[in-house]
């Protein structure tokens, strides 16, 4: 089974000055010209598909989708959890630049640290999610349904963002992105399904050898594989419909995780279980069919590439590069990870890989790997191993997890030791490997996060100075004859708006790109806001 397997400135503290109404890196030449994207996530799951070499799973279609795409090999989460990479998802920023690293930062569950109260990620001036690009540049944009972004998602980032949300809400002849989100292969459902009939036999079954080979774990891993086969016949529903519509020749497809597996020593870790994630993309000319890419990517990397896809440029603030279309760049050396708390348990580390080696700093040495976080004890597998470990009984390679204190620093040759269990940190033969991986680490540390190390509440303090949260101020009507102009006198703040009550349909807002044609008797609401503030209530003008 597969289980066996130039940088720029922070985005958080660099100073900024962009317009108040969104900057438009570019825009796609004509609306004939602008493909459909699909994009189709699946949530923790690493490369456990038969398309990627496992021979236990029950994946046809998937299979079969990746002889019609280009399938990547080396694509990385910054950390083996959600939030955070949804941060960077949404936004191509490492989500450490911007105070979004903590899990959940801005919920108020009791399973939740105390000691921090809740609060939203900050990022500087001007950065938006990326999607506004889109809507500026003509795309009709949903989101079916989760966001988990560490900030409540801007009104202006979607046209549709609900459990209803779809492309076929579009006016006609507009062009769509649309993103659904495919939740059966989470964590939570290794115990909410352990009753479904299972697709594979448990005895077929070899666990990694950071877990034990017992009946227990084989158990788990077949409802895994059971669940990634219901949620392969999920992916293949979505992509029956473009077909239904007669838009698959105009639709670019994108699947994937939105990081790696949700096994013990795999969800929440910084290592390849956590934050390989399988990744494809079918185009509908072809192009690329059945190939594969090695390179390394990131998840920083996506938003750029989505915007170059539709002929947009991206903007500089990204941290991502674009790998496909018209803006594509040469690929990356390293990658970069970092992890922080979960839930009421902390960690940190921070960590870089290039196609061979990864290098772990470990800024809190005294405790081990393993977070005892009570979510996580609904796994039989965990509580089995716990249970080993503390009676003695738990063989050598699963009782690494659990080893307190563990070095400063840690360094794996994932060549020869792809679960990244032998640190060879202090092997001489690897010396020239760790010196360079160790600078380069220290300049993505020094470029990419601030706070390493350092306490969450000041994190807070900083994003939130006082506590509270800062606020988007009014917005600013002028006008002049027929044309209306809204400005927003909060630096990097976006508008939304309606003319009478409606954007695209009742209910709907459109995104403020420059002055708008009104009439006599007409109302327009307007809303202003930006990442990680309040944004205003609805403003009203009549003309």
């Amino acid at each position: 089974m597969h289980a066996n397997v130039k940088l720029k400135k922070s985005a958080l503290w660099a100073s900024a000055a962009f317009l108040t109404t969104l900057p438009t890196p570019g825009i796609a030449s004509t609306p004939r010209q602008q493909p459909n994207i699909l994009c189709i996530v699946c949530e923790d799951i690493g490369p456990y598909l038969g398309c990627y070499g496992d021979t236990v799973a029950v994946t046809p279609n998937l299979d079969r989708f990746a002889t019609q795409a280009r399938r990547y090999t080396r694509m990385f989460s910054s950390v083996g959890v959600s939030a955070p990479s949804r941060a960077s998802l949404i936004t191509g920023l490492y989500p450490t630049s911007f105070g979004a690293n903590n899990m959940r930062t801005s919920s108020a569950s009791p399973d939740n640290d105390a000691r921090v109260k809740p609060y939203e990620a900050v990022p500087v001036a001007g950065v938006k999610c990326y999607t506004e690009f889109l809507r500026a540049a003509g795309y009709y944009c949903t989101n079916n349904s989760k966001t988990d972004y560490q900030f409540n998602a801007p009104i202006t980032a979607w046209d549709q963002s609900s459990g209803k949300a779809h492309w076929k809400n579009r006016p006609e002849g507009m062009p769509f992105f649309a993103i659904f989100n495919i939740a059966v292969t989470h964590e939570s459902q290794i115990w909410k399904r352990a009753k479904e009939p299972l697709v594979v036999n448990p005895d077929d079954i070899t666990p990694p050898p950071y877990h034990p080979n017992n009946k227990i774990s084989r158990r788990d891993w077949a409802v895994v594989y059971g669940n990634i086969a219901a949620m392969d016949r999920m992916v293949q529903k979505y992509i029956d419909e473009v077909r239904e519509a007669g838009l698959l020749d105009n639709t670019i497809i994108i699947w994937y995780s939105d990081h790696g597996g949700p096994m013990p020593r795999q969800k929440r870790a910084l290592r390849d279980s956590g934050t390989l994630a399988p990744f494809m993309i079918r185009f509908p000319d072809g192009r690329f069919a059945g190939t594969v890419d090695n390179d390394l990517r990131a998840f920083v990397d996506i938003p750029a590439t989505i915007l170059s896809l539709a002929g947009i440029k991206p903007p500089e603030y990204m941290h991502g590069k674009a790998f496909l279309g018209k803006y594509k760049e040469a690929a990356r050396d390293y990658i970069y990870g970092a992890r922080d708390r979960f839930d009421a348990k902390t960690d940190c580390q921070t960590a870089v890989r290039d196609r061979r080696f990864r290098l772990l700093h470990n800024y809190m040495p005294e405790q081990s790997e393993f977070l005892d976080i009570s979510y996580h004890r609904n796994i039989p597998t965990l509580r089995n191993m716990m249970e080993l470990y503390n009676e003695g009984k738990l063989e050598k390679l699963p009782s690494l997890w659990f080893t307190k204190p563990r070095p400063t620093e840690e360094f794996y040759d994932i060549e020869q030791d792809p679960h990244e269990m032998n640190n060879v940190i202090d092997d001489p033969r690897y010396a020239k490997d760790v010196a360079r991986l160790r600078k380069k680490l220290a300049e993505m540390d020094a470029a990419y996060n601030p706070f390493a190390g350092k306490p969450e509440s000041a994190l807070r303090e900083h994003l939130w100075p006082g506590g509270e949260q800062p606020r988007v101020a009014d917005p600013v009507f002028t006008r002049a004859k027929r044309k209306l102009t809204i400005e927003c006198p909060t630096p990097g703040a976006s508008i939304a708006y309606q003319i009478n009550g409606e954007g695209l349909a009742r209910g709907h807002w459109k995104l403020y790109t420059g002055p708008l044609t009104i009439k006599n008797g007409d109302k327009v609401t307007a809303v202003c806001t930006r990442i990680g503030y309040k944004p205003t209530g609805e403003i009203a003008y009549n003309y």
